[in-house]
């Protein structure tokens, strides 16, 4: 088998929330795909928050997926995916950071040292080491690309436009097969994609996402939520919060209000208007019985009302006598889990399960979401999707 690899580059919709309609964002995709046959659908894998530490397991992936099952796959650098490298040029100190170090430093009854912030905390590790004491400090993440963590909208509409750069490029991809791959982060984005385009997927498999927008994302610092800490001086932990556009300040162009939290939510209003759009996916959940990160409860509860109103899923919760160290690895969020066993499932569950030939593309669709004060709209009419708000 001759495998194809290609990285392309595509255009991809603005931040239409933040007053951005106007800049043009680009990224890209990796593909992988047998050159010599006709694939027999398309696969995206989502990674999750912080998977930019896991080298090339993404790629590693897609090539699995041209191997094993004669799937073209891609994998999508959406807005925001490197995000968690701890390295000094992705750190930045906020006022509030540079002051609490700064008194540390009273604490401790050293001058403060050091030309920049970061050679102060070095100054500081080596006195806290010297006399073996710890302290904690804080700082914030800053992804690749000068970007920020917009919390699912516009890593949905990366996605779902790579899709659409790919179905043009390889007219031989069939579209009644594209699926989406996702473990927690990436789970909720994969679903957030079957949200803006209901007509697209014909299937979800998703390793333990949450139901609900994550505050912790979007503003941590202000509720006092980091994202991640790391060790990254001998006596000194660092805790970080994710860069974010979002606050909760009221009556502010980017105060994440009730309006931007519905459209990223799945509550049984927003289920049924994506079933008044021609929801054609499946969805395939695997959860772990007592997740801390992403409620087992919240997903139980929408897995509920789903069933409830005909929407095709399947949840299987995996407690601690599931671990057998091949699948299912240990019990705590997103287990450890075998990303290419849960493939293997849930392509299995599906076989009976068929879409539409036509993806929202294809149709042209014009997909609306009502919130509070006024309705989302995602135009298919041309590339990439059109994304505004307007009244109701």
């Amino acid at each position: 088998m001759a495998l194809l690899e290609t990285k392309k580059y595509f255009k991809t919709t603005a931040d239409f929330e933040l007053g951005m309609a106007n800049h043009q964002r680009e990224t890209d995709y990796f593909m992988v795909k047998d050159d010599a046959k006709k694939p027999d659908g398309l696969v995206v894998y989502v990674p999750g928050f912080g998977e930019d530490g896991k080298g090339n397991y993404a790629e590693v992936f897609c090539r699995k997926m041209a191997l094993n099952y004669n799937l073209a796959a891609i994998t999508v650098n959406y807005h925001c995916r490197f995000c968690r490298k701890v390295e000094e040029e992705y750190i930045a100190y906020e006022t509030e950071d540079i002051s609490k170090i700064e008194k540390l430093f009273l604490r401790h009854q050293q001058p403060f040292q050091g030309a920049t912030v970061a050679e102060g905390v070095q100054a500081l590790n080596q006195y806290l080491a010297s006399s073996n004491q710890t302290e904690s400090i804080s700082a914030t993440l800053l992804p690749e690309k000068n970007e920020y963590q917009n919390g699912g909208i516009l890593q949905a509409l990366d996605i779902i436009n790579a899709v659409e750069d790919a179905l043009k490029n390889y007219p031989d991809i069939p579209h009644n097969n594209i699926i989406l791959v996702g473990s927690s982060y990436g789970g909720y984005i994969a679903n957030m994609a079957t949200k803006i385009a209901p007509r697209t997927f014909r299937a979800v498999f998703d390793n333990s996402s949450w139901v609900h927008p994550n505050y912790t994302y979007l503003v941590g610092r202000e509720i006092n939520s980091a994202e991640v800490s790391a060790a990254r001086h001998s006596n000194i932990t660092t805790v970080f919060y994710v860069k974010s556009a979002w606050t909760l300040k009221t009556n502010l162009p980017n105060t994440f209000d009730e309006n931007r939290f519905e459209i990223r939510d799945f509550t049984e209003k927003q289920l049924s208007e994506m079933l008044a759009e021609n929801l054609q996916t499946f969805y395939y959940f695997v959860h772990a019985e007592n997740d801390y990160i992403a409620s087992t409860e919240d997903k139980i509860n929408l897995v509920k009302t789903m069933v409830k109103k005909g929407i095709n899923v399947y949840l299987a919760v995996m407690g601690k006598e599931d671990i057998d160290g091949k699948y299912v690895k240990n019990a705590e969020h997103s287990m450890g889990l075998s990303m290419l066993e849960l493939f293997a499932r849930g392509y299995t569950e599906i076989k009976d399960h068929k879409v539409s030939k036509e993806t929202d593309f294809d149709l042209g669709s014009k997909i609306t979401y009502p919130v509070k004060d006024y309705q989302y709209v995602f135009d298919y009419s041309e590339f990439p999707i059109k994304a505004y708000t307007e009244d109701k």
